[in-house]
């Protein structure tokens, strides 16, 4: 970006062949050490095109073949259009996304679990520090969160890439003499930065350029270690699941669903009760009509019975203890009139009243029968017209 007379046009390459391999350092000055460390490295040289407002007449430039990689902006809406033809990543400033058409990217900038880790801590750092009334400070008027604070965070990241690069390179280079390893540093620090992207990364021109203009031991200068290197946490796994549901845009897709699902809900809630509420006062009214129906039954027997009493069984007798007077009487007259020989009227008499009241009253009154049997028994001698007048009462 220094010389952006490479930036306007493909053919250019001017910093590339000029460029001078640092041969000291002075830790004490910032620039001395970002020079031998290769940065800034160099995105746009021979193939690159920076545009930062690019009109449809430069989108030939930007189908050419010797046009390797570019970085343009543009209000047309053909571009968008037309965004698998000219872009493999899109940044949209109208809705604030971003979308990676190329597969090949999107493997490669797949951020790592310590890449996660650090872009989490910058975030939150700016979050806790934010001031809504001064956004360029933060709100203690501290570091952390600043400006400053956020390109030193950037600043270290790159560096300790590149360190990590180079030892990447020395341990391939050098596995047979494990003594040459730096002895606190385990494995290979460059898969902390995601090794599908250090695979491509090595493949450009920015990278050749890179190894061609720096030391091969810059992980003496710079740790060869990712910022926020470390084992696997339950953090770690809840950013890859959020990433992971982020990128498939659940949100998104479920949102006009849930919305459907919740008035259906609602919906079917409200029939149910609706329904419900009416089978009961279905319920009800069939409750009334019954109980109605039920006092006109007893009041229309209640006016039947009073206007025709019911009439008395002539055939059976009286339910009461006692026999007609005027029966008794003619059953003693006519056993009495008539005696069959050998019999006396007494015992004729006793059996005949016993088989009538055994009829007409059951066994109910047997132990009535069975005091009338004696008292017959004992008036069995006596003559039978000086029984004494019942009086209406029988056995």
């Amino acid at each position: 970006m220094r010389h952006l007379r490479d930036c306007a046009d493909p053919r250019m390459d001017y910093y590339a062949t000029h460029v001078e391999k640092p041969t000291s350092l002075k830790t004490s000055e910032r620039a001395s050490l970002l020079a031998y460390m290769g940065v800034p490295l160099q995105i746009f040289g021979k193939g690159s095109l920076f545009g930062p407002y690019t009109p449809l007449q430069q989108l030939d430039t930007l189908a050419d073949q010797h046009t390797k990689s570019y970085v343009v902006g543009s209000t047309n809406q053909l571009l968008l259009q037309q965004k698998d033809r000219y872009a493999d990543i899109l940044v949209n400033l109208d809705d604030n996304t971003i979308n990676i058409h190329s597969p090949s990217l999107r493997n490669a900038l797949a951020l790592s679990t310590a890449d996660r880790r650090w872009i989490d801590f910058l975030t939150q750092s700016v979050h806790d520090t934010w001031d809504e009334n001064i956004p360029s400070r933060p709100k203690d008027m501290g570091y952390a969160g600043s400006e400053e604070f956020i390109r030193l965070q950037f600043e270290e990241y790159l560096l300790s890439l590149l360190s990590a690069s180079k030892y990447s390179r020395f341990v391939s280079s050098h596995k047979g003499d494990p003594k040459a390893l730096l002895s606190e540093v385990e494995g290979d620090p460059a898969m902390e930065f995601g090794s599908e992207f250090m695979n491509q990364w090595s493949l450009t021109e920015n990278y050749a350029l890179f190894e061609r203009t720096t030391d091969s031991h810059l992980f003496d200068v710079v740790e060869p270690r990712h910022p926020c290197a470390g084992g696997l946490t339950i953090e770690d796994v809840q950013r890859r699941l959020a990433a992971q549901v982020s990128e498939l845009h659940l949100d998104e897709r479920w949102r006009g669903s849930k919305e459907a699902v919740g008035k259906h809900i609602s919906t079917g809630r409200e029939r149910v009760a609706g329904a419900i509420n009416t089978l009961w006062a279905d319920i009800e009214v069939m409750r009334e009509a019954q109980r109605k129906r039920v006092e006109e039954q007893k009041a229309a027997a209640a006016v039947a019975a009073a206007n025709n009493p019911p009439a008395p069984d002539e055939k059976s007798a009286p339910k009461g203890e006692f026999l007609s007077p005027v029966l008794c009487q003619s059953l003693a007259n006519t056993h009495i009139s008539s005696p069959s020989p050998g019999i006396s009227a007494s015992s004729i008499f006793t059996r005949r009243c016993l088989s009538i009241i055994m009829g007409s009253m059951g066994f109910r009154k047997a132990q009535e029968l069975a005091e009338a049997r004696e008292q017959c028994r004992r008036a069995n001698n006596r003559n039978p017209a000086s029984y004494p007048d019942l009086g209406g009462r029988g056995f």
